[in-house]
């Protein structure tokens, strides 16, 4: 017996687990049947004014390809505002194109960091990265996305 999955779909299930938390009722579920390599999740939980949806794109590019939006975007909105829409991108990936109704979320386990996408461990040898929120906070701080620590 093996598993079928990815070692960074893992991580990434894993950071969508902990924004959607079963304790505060959310039940996360892989969406089957999608169009494009890439993983989605349906995230829903029953509140006593109805159910609250949300659909989750997963990418690991540097910038995030217009596919992700066009499947984003092809999901009905439902109950309008209790249907909501994210993409999980790695820290410092480029979300400059990604339109406002769609919420980015960030990897606490990847990012991008001199143009190579690393792994954020916790090992106490390992080369250590600044975890970057946003790149705007970058320009404003005078910073460089993903710069090393010594």
């Amino acid at each position: 017996m093996g598993s079928q999955k990815d070692v960074m779909e893992v991580f990434a299930e894993r950071d969508i687990r902990q924004q959607f938390s079963g304790y505060d009722g959310w039940k996360v579920a892989p969406v089957a049947g999608a169009q494009l390599a890439g993983r989605f999740f349906r995230v829903s939980r029953s509140r006593w004014a109805g159910d609250e949806v949300a659909f989750i794109a997963i990418s690991f590019d540097p910038v995030p390809k217009e596919e992700f939006v066009s499947v984003l975007d092809t999901i009905p909105g439902g109950q309008g505002s209790r249907t909501k829409k994210y993409l999980l991108t790695p820290q410092a990936a480029d979300t400059s194109e990604i339109p406002p109704h769609i919420r980015i979320l960030r990897m606490n386990a990847f990012a991008f960091a001199e143009g190579n996408l690393v792994w954020l461990t916790k090992k106490k040898n390992a080369k250590k990265f600044v975890p970057v929120q946003t790149a705007a906070a970058c320009e404003l701080s005078g910073e460089t996305p993903g710069k090393q620590v010594a």
